[in-house]
């Protein structure tokens, strides 16, 4: 079992919403002391005295229902018993428990129904708002008397009890979405960031660091969407362990996902050996933190660290964009570091989209050099097998028969600078400076000639031994120079194909 103190960003969310937000100015019990009797049963008919054997005051934040059953009687002070603007009260209950709840003497209500046994108790809601008669409310102090109990979590919480409180009727959960809603243009980011990578990496750009960046997003999305979570839906207290386990596992997901891209960016060799000591580094820091936003911090900031390290170490080797991949971390961790109070908080999360987005531009800078190079080795390809096809040819030298005039003329391929349709016939301009005119088409001479010939325009088949240049026109056709001097056109539709032919 876990143990955990109350979170950190659980108390700075309703802290502002107790000081912060008009509609929710609530008014907390007293936590500096109450008192904590055992109860025998569920029977709500046997409230107690607080002053038998077996009862002891203590701090708020000590109140522990968890495998247990108990009764708790702290006192509230009301400057006045109606809202800010005449609206009737309420009182908020938040914590891992069920309970039934008495205000100066009159029973409130139950949330849930708290058992000695799991058997017997039925769980409550982890946020949940009750309605008290208003004439129960007292300018003053008033007594707050409640039976608890917490028999089905799965991990034992330091202070299972966040908040129990009065202030203007309305919904707790709605207070918390209010806090959390502009995360969720965040979260829609992390998705589309996700799909993205996910598609351009099935597709075979950059095919690791895609998927390895869409794996990023989907944990900031899923981690986003399971702090959000408690603002969204009501849930009974037992989905709350869960909730929490959650955003411990996506937390380490995206910090792990993370060190594995910078690792396989700027490392050359011992990566996976890096990854299984990182991720066994932050494993073991988790177990020895009782707290879950420790182990959550943890298993996210140990891996960005190494992540850092790494980033820092290549920038000082001089690799290519490793400073700007070290600067980028820092920031995200240096910011985590001195502001403890936004991790896990709306504003943690758009330091994760302004990493996120940094990492975005990189890729796609690196998409940009991979079609670069692409490219560039097309090129190079295409001229290394023009040049072997030209020196094949110079080595066997094809001969084509050519009829013209009357005659038959055996002519050697290396011979013929380019060929010109003419009206059925073709024009053959040898390097001699002849022009031949040949009963084939233009179609014929290019399924008989070699592939160092290539058609440029439905009028030329040129020999690119001799090619010079090629030049685009802004039109989107283009011309051939060649050796002599002399200037082929290419159309427009073939432009593409001659300039991957020449490379």
């Amino acid at each position: 079992m876990f143990n955990r103190s109350i979170t950190l960003a659980h108390c700075f969310i309703f802290l502002m919403l107790a000081v912060y937000s008009p509609a929710m100015a609530v008014t907390w019990i007293d936590r500096d002391e109450v008192k904590i009797c055992p109860a025998s049963s569920g029977d709500l008919e046997k409230i107690p005295n607080f002053s038998s054997p077996g009862c002891y005051a203590a701090k708020a934040s000590a109140i522990d229902p968890q495998e247990n059953l108990i009764w708790v009687k702290a006192n509230l002070t009301l400057n006045e018993t109606s809202g800010p603007v005449g609206e009737p009260l309420a009182l908020f209950v938040s914590g891992k428990m069920a309970s039934a709840f008495y205000l100066n003497g009159r029973f409130v209500g139950q949330n849930g129904k708290p058992g000695i046994d799991a058997a017997t108790e039925q769980p409550g809601l982890m946020d949940a708002t009750l309605y008290p008669s208003q004439n129960s409310f007292r300018e003053g102090r008033n007594s707050v008397v409640f039976l608890a109990s917490a028999h089905h979590g799965i991990i034992n919480l330091a202070s299972p009890i966040h908040m129990i409180a009065i202030g203007p009727a309305g919904n707790a959960s709605d207070q918390l979405l209010r806090h959390y809603w502009p995360s969720i243009i965040t979260l829609g980011l992390f998705i589309v960031g996700a799909v993205y990578f996910g598609i351009a990496g099935i597709r075979g750009l950059s095919r690791k660091k895609s998927l390895l960046l869409s794996l990023i997003c989907t944990f900031a999305s899923l981690q986003l969407f399971s702090e959000i979570l408690r603002g969204l839906v009501t849930y009974s207290y037992p989905m709350h362990d869960w909730r929490l386990l959650a955003i411990t596992v996506f937390s380490a997901g995206f910090g792990l996902t993370v060190a594995f891209h910078v690792f396989s960016t700027f490392m050359q060799k011992n990566i996976l050996l890096s990854m299984i000591f990182v991720t066994g580094v932050s494993v073991l820091a988790a177990i020895l933190n009782s707290g879950f936003d420790d182990k959550t911090l943890s298993v996210m900031l140990l891996p960005l660290v190494a992540s850092l390290i790494v980033a820092g170490y290549a920038s000082y080797k001089g690799q290519p964009r490793a400073f700007v991949y070290f600067c980028a971390l820092l920031a995200f961790v240096a910011a985590i570091g001195l502001f403890p109070y936004l991790f896990l908080d709306t504003i943690f999360f758009y330091l994760v989209a302004a990493l996120l987005l940094f990492l975005f531009v990189e890729q796609a800078l690196a998409h940009a050099r991979e079609a670069d190079e692409r490219r560039i080795e097309e090129a190079r390809a295409n001229r290394l097998e023009l040049a072997l096809e030209q020196a094949k040819e110079r080595e066997q030298a094809t001969e084509i028969s050519v009829k013209s005039a009357g005659r038959m003329e055996r002519i050697s391929a290396v011979q013929i600078k380019y060929c010109k349709g003419a009206s059925g016939y073709t024009e053959i301009v040898l390097i001699d400076g002849r022009e031949i005119l040949h009963t084939a088409t233009l179609s014929e001479m290019e399924e008989l000639l070699p592939t160092i010939f290539i058609r440029v325009h439905r009028s030329y088949l040129v020999n690119t031994a001799f090619v010079q240049t090629l030049i685009r026109d802004v039109t989107g056709t283009g011309r051939l120079t060649l050796v002599d001097g002399s200037q082929l056109s290419v159309s427009r539709r073939t432009m593409p194909a001659v300039r991957k032919a020449l490379g």
